[in-house]
């Protein structure tokens, strides 16, 4: 059997996606397992399913925010001959479940079409700012707050432990290091951002 030319894999990536379209045009809310089953029904038995671990939600603060699902286009990587590690891959439409947090009167689709909802996770949010969208700045200020989470929590832990023990002096010492530190990335954000630029 030949393998396919990268040229017949994006034109069945293209078809396959203007199918998926035909069910899912544009991202939408979907609130039922009724309504997820419809959807679901309509779109190929083989179509990979993706559900997102973080919540996401745009930069601004909503003041009437709900949670909500929503369906949307994921693409997977999939083996042409999934038994062969060499084999070609081509992308195949999947779909996608996220959670949202939008004004309870937005349309969490279009919103989450948009492309500016980021994980509401400090870690996940550092991640995809610092590995995917070169946000350095931001990264690194997320990494930041979680470090003053850890300190905070270090420092509400040693009230259990005797302070008079050698361990509690440890549990301060380290909560006031990571406060520094959590200080240090703060400072060195902007300028970690004009060096990468």
């Amino acid at each position: 059997m030949t393998e396919p030319t990268q040229e017949q894999l994006t034109e069945q990536a293209e078809a396959d996606v203007a199918r998926f379209k035909e069910v899912l045009p544009t991202s939408r809310e979907i609130g039922t397992t009724g309504e997820l089953a419809a959807l679901a029904a309509a779109l190929p038995a083989d179509t990979p399913l993706f559900v997102e671990e973080h919540v996401r939600a745009a930069q601004a603060l909503h003041p009437d925010p709900v949670e909500v699902v929503v369906a949307h286009i994921a693409g997977a990587m999939v083996r042409i001959d999934p038994d062969r590690p060499d084999s070609p891959s081509r992308m195949l439409p999947g779909l996608g479940l996220a959670t949202v947090r939008v004004d309870r009167t937005q349309d969490a689709g279009t919103e989450f079409d948009r492309g500016d909802m980021e994980p509401l996770d400090l870690l996940a949010r550092a991640e995809l700012r610092l590995v995917t969208d070169g946000n350095i700045e931001g990264g690194i200020t997320d990494v930041a707050d979680v470090i003053t989470i850890l300190a905070k929590l270090l420092d509400e832990g040693a009230g259990f432990v005797d302070s008079d023990h050698d361990a509690h002096a440890t549990l301060q010492v380290e909560m006031s290091r990571l406060r520094h530190a959590a200080e240090r990335l703060r400072k060195v954000a902007p300028i970690a951002q004009q060096a990468s630029e």
